[in-house]
């Protein structure tokens, strides 16, 4: 490993070295000549990168619709989250996104420098209407937590829904709610369009703002900037009786159906390996 010290520096590869960045410093080392990786490297890569693409589509979806800044450690923690979902996988040797195992993503948090039950004193609910659509309801608040120079502060929801397939995702938002500083608040709900077939990945973000001369300005300090997930919704696919069912329950269900018995019926259940 060598350090780089001339006046242009570089990061990526050039011809048989690769440049890259650690911190800020610049290193230099050179390709290896063969590499050689066993089969469980081999499905460790591939679950890296299944987790990098869905990770980059989700920050993606999220920009320009999310008021806290964006962190540089976002990408390596959500992308260390997804991998956690993709490991709790133990029915394919090469694992695979299964929709209620993205419930491991509850309580990430996009801003580790504050948490959420620090500025939101109460606890939120989250559903889904009878469209597909999620409504955050949040119960009244005595007390209001935010920047000492504050004046309001703002509360709205997000949806990151996650395709079908788990490469692509979209991100829908709710109208903000300001409420002033000082004061208690009574009872409200967010809603958040969403697509019903999708995973749907429900953050709630909170930030404090400033009244002057009748304009309101976001306090950029990263103490008072809160945005987690607080909910993760799995499809909805229609069912009998106005029930919805995610496609995991719904496949469940209908394994669990009893089987007709007639007599002298030989039923054989291989076993699984």
């Amino acid at each position: 490993m060598a350090t780089q010290t001339g006046v242009l520096k570089f990061t990526g590869r050039l011809g048989n070295l690769i440049g890259y960045r650690v911190g800020g410093e610049y290193y230099l080392r050179s390709m290896p000549q063969r590499v050689r990786q066993s089969p469980r490297s081999k499905i460790s890569g591939r679950c890296f990168g299944k987790a990098s693409k869905l990770g980059a589509a989700i920050r993606h979806a999220l920009e320009g619709i999310m008021d806290t800044a964006s962190e540089s450690t976002l990408g390596n923690r959500l992308n260390r989250a997804l991998l956690g979902v993709l490991r709790q996988d133990d029915l394919h040797g090469m694992k695979r996104f299964i929709p209620r195992h993205f419930r491991a993503l509850e309580g990430f948090c996009f801003t580790p420098h504050a948490e959420l039950g620090r500025l939101l004193t109460v606890a939120p609910v989250v559903t889904r209407d009878g469209n597909g659509n999620i409504e955050v309801a949040v119960p009244a608040m005595e007390a209001l937590n935010g920047h000492p120079q504050a004046t309001h502060i703002s509360i709205k929801a997000l949806a990151v829904c996650i395709r079908p397939g788990y490469t692509a995702a979209t991100a829908e938002q709710s109208e903000p709610v300001l409420l002033e500083m000082g004061k208690s608040s009574e009872a409200f709900t967010l809603t958040v369009p969403a697509s019903p077939d999708a995973v749907s990945c429900v953050i709630l973000e909170v930030t404090s703002l400033q009244e002057e001369h009748g304009r309101m300005y976001m306090l950029r300090n990263r103490k008072y900037a809160a945005a987690e997930v607080i909910a993760v919704l799995p499809p909805m696919v229609e069912h009998r009786g106005a029930v919805t069912y995610s496609r995991d329950e719904a496949q469940a269900r209908r394994y669990r159906q009893p089987m007709p018995y007639l007599p002298g019926m030989i039923i054989h259940s291989p076993q699984r390996e």
